[in-house]
């Protein structure tokens, strides 16, 4: 059984316990008409998952990050804003084996994604709609064999086509609710050319480098015109 089935799976299963525990201290019919009871709910879940995230999953060896000082890659989105880290990398959920090195940044629908780095577009597929196993994504090929990927892009929203070169801070996507997914967000890793590991990698455009769930940092993705040549 795969990571992502095993971390639905516990998700899940903190949800139910979670119901039950709550069903114990109040009636049922109490419970159903006090959206008090409700809120509480949500409340208490949506602290436990987090608790579980940022104390329990991320980084475990910080020392095969490459070094931040000569990373290639920025955050994909517009220099100047600021966003949360809701699952970072070796999350239980769905951060695991192909897809270890991953994140997941909070984005509205309809948020414009900005690549990364400068690349070639080796894949494009936009036309799933809806929640399900299948998901929307876009992978750029990168000058030394490696490949960025942003998934959950919207419906019909890519901006670039199949063999495009992209600049780095060029828009290539509207953020979705697509996929396998409760919340609108881009999941983003980076792979080796063979599709069959993600790499550890840092941004530079942030202290530290390296993402952390639960906490938010500021873009500064403004392209960058010396990585900007088409080879």
């Amino acid at each position: 059984m795969t990571w992502p089935i095993l971390g639905s799976i516990f998700a899940l299963s903190v949800i139910i316990v979670l119901l039950l525990l709550i069903m114990l201290f109040a009636k049922p019919a109490i419970w159903v008409k006090n959206k008090s009871k409700i809120s509480t709910f949500y409340i208490i879940w949506f602290l436990s998952y987090s608790i579980f995230v940022i104390f329990f999953t991320g980084p475990q060896d910080i020392q095969i990050y490459p070094a931040q000082a000569t990373s290639p890659y920025r955050l994909p989105w517009k220099s100047g804003i600021k966003r949360l880290v809701v699952q970072g990398n070796r999350s239980f959920t769905s951060h695991r084996d192909l897809h270890r090195y991953a994140w997941d940044f909070l984005m509205a629908n309809e948020t414009q994604i900005l690549a990364s780095r400068s690349g070639v577009a080796i894949e494009i597929r936009d036309d799933f709609d809806g929640i399900g196993l299948d998901s929307n994504f876009i992978i750029l090929e990168h000058e030394d064999g490696q490949r960025s990927g942003y998934f959950h892009i919207q419906h019909k929203s890519s901006l670039i086509r199949l063999g495009d070169f992209v600049k780095q801070g060029q828009p290539i996507a509207l953020s979705g609710m697509v996929g396998q997914t409760i919340f609108p967000h881009v999941h983003f890793a980076v792979f080796n050319k063979e599709d069959s590991a993600s790499l550890p990698i840092s941004f530079n455009d942030f202290p530290g480098g390296i993402p952390l769930a639960g906490h938010f940092y500021v873009s500064g993705n403004q392209g960058d015109l010396n990585q900007a040549k088409s080879p």
